[in-house]
């Protein structure tokens, strides 16, 4: 029994020396930079500095964690437009595959869309040539008129001026036909590209 009792009070005062130990041990420090620029290691962070990155070190110097800054406004920015710009791009795939089968159905496609606004610009280049013979009939009338010492009507003026008019307008269309023609075109090519990638990366798989 008193084997015992000297046992268990050896023990004991083995774990109570180990304690001191063990706690020290496991204490740790925080070095982190201050506002002019210099490292300090202190056994507590204030909070002010947290945000700033800092390295959690152990009583030997060794560094057992190391945590980064927060992010500025500006790379959360950036990360929140990259984020958005991954989802639109797998957003567009998706479409992508679920419109088209192969590319030669984008080229179709391609096709049908650009002979369909040609013919649109073709209409419109015809309506411009039948209203320049209009101006041109009238405008020889009017000459007629003046040669022979005639007054030129003031209706054959407004109809002139009127038709004058529709050439721009006619133009105008024209020109945003041919400028959308082109971005069809172009975004058809985009689709054409893209859809070869999502297939080449799929075989790769």
């Amino acid at each position: 029994m008193r084997k015992s009792m000297l046992w268990f009070s050896v023990s004991l005062s083995c774990l109570l020396g180990l304690a001191p130990l063990a706690q020290a041990q496991e204490k740790v420090y925080y070095r982190y930079t201050n506002d002019e620029g210099v490292q300090v290691l202190e056994d507590r962070i204030p909070p002010k500095y947290v945000p700033k990155g800092y390295e959690v070190v152990s009583m030997y110097g060794e560094v057992l964690r190391t945590v980064p800054p927060a992010p500025s406004d500006e790379e959360l920015e950036a990360e929140a437009r990259e984020r958005q710009a991954r989802q639109e791009r797998e957003a567009y795939e998706q479409e992508l595959k679920r419109r088209y089968s192969t590319v030669k159905d984008i080229e179709d496609a391609k096709r049908r869309s650009l002979a369909e606004l040609q013919g649109n610009i073709s209409i419109l280049e015809s309506n411009l040539s039948s209203v320049r013979l209009q101006i041109r009939e009238l405008e020889s009338r009017a000459a007629r008129l003046e040669r022979s010492g005639q007054e030129v009507p003031e209706s054959v003026l407004v109809n002139l001026g009127t038709l004058k008019t529709e050439v721009q307008e006619i133009q105008a269309q024209i020109r945003h036909r041919q400028e959308e023609y082109d971005e069809v075109a172009d975004k058809f090519d985009q689709d054409i590209e893209a859809f070869a990638e999502i297939r080449a990366a799929e075989g790769r798989r």
